[in-house]
């Protein structure tokens, strides 16, 4: 008696996939197939490199060039990957905007998390930002360590991209996917392509992206809402930049008592 022959052909594989498509759940496959859209738009259209390619030769020569192409690249993502998916939540999915994380939710708990994730982050990232290396690198557009003003304007742009950056993952398909795979998948399956976009990134944060998107996924699965995890990364990311902001302007690299005096008395100059 021969063998069973596993060998499949094309045609047949994409017959049983189609079989199968038809089946699934059809929120479960819009979800992915807006998040890689968006993706792909978010990318050609959205960040810095096509502000460069289209407006590099008009405001090059501009000092505030760096804080431009910043601006750009947080406006986009606050539309891509929250503006557009409003009427796409609602004409698509049918279903009412709050069953997406958009409302408070459970907003004494989200904020109690909130606070003592941000309390027990400070000490961590008030040594982290003794580093050169640190510093370096924040806040990203470096124009804006010179002037307060500026530094402002910049921060707070950041809160549109991080209303962007965390509604696609915790908010729409976390939630898009929540009703039909369980919580474990969903929140699972949103990780992955937050882990992804930290590739190229040092290590211990590449690393610490995959506990930051469960832990984020769960706290938005527990509080209904995203916000509070919009809350969270902002909080942390203007802590990194003032710190890093503080240290350039002031000059100190140390991490005592008086270090910590000479470093926020930067705040004044």
């Amino acid at each position: 008696m021969s063998a069973p022959s596993f060998r499949v052909t094309l045609r047949e594989s994409l017959r049983t996939f189609a079989e199968e498509t038809r089946r699934a759940p059809r929120e479960v496959i819009l979800v992915f197939l807006v998040v890689a859209a968006v993706g792909i738009l978010s990318y050609h259209v959205g960040s810095k490199r096509f502000f460069y390619d289209h407006w590099y030769g008009t405001l090059g020569s501009d000092r505030l060039y760096d804080l431009y192409q910043y601006l750009y690249w947080f406006a986009s993502e606050f539309v891509i990957y929250f503006l557009l998916l409003l009427p796409v939540m609602r004409w698509l999915h049918r279903r009412p905007l709050r069953e997406f994380g958009l409302g408070v939710g459970d907003w004494r708990f989200g904020l109690r998390i909130s606070l003592l994730f941000f309390l027990v982050m400070l000490p961590i990232l008030w040594i982290a930002s003794a580093s050169t290396a640190f510093q370096s690198v924040y806040p990203h557009s470096h124009v804006v360590r010179g002037d307060w003003s500026l530094f402002l304007i910049y921060e707070a742009a950041f809160v549109l991209y991080f209303i962007g950056w965390e509604f696609i993952w915790r908010g729409y398909m976390l939630f898009g996917l929540r009703p039909h795979t369980g919580a474990a998948v969903a929140v699972l399956s949103q990780m992955i392509p937050f882990v992804i976009l930290h590739y190229g990134k040092p290590v211990p944060e590449t690393v610490g992206a995959i506990v930051a998107a469960i832990a984020l996924g769960a706290l938005s699965l527990r509080t209904r809402s995203f916000w509070y995890a919009v809350l969270i990364h902002w909080s942390v990311m203007l802590t990194i930049d003032l710190l890093s902001t503080l240290r350039f302007r002031s000059g100190v690299i140390g991490i005592g008592p008086q270090a910590l005096i000479d470093v926020f008395s930067a705040l004044w100059r």
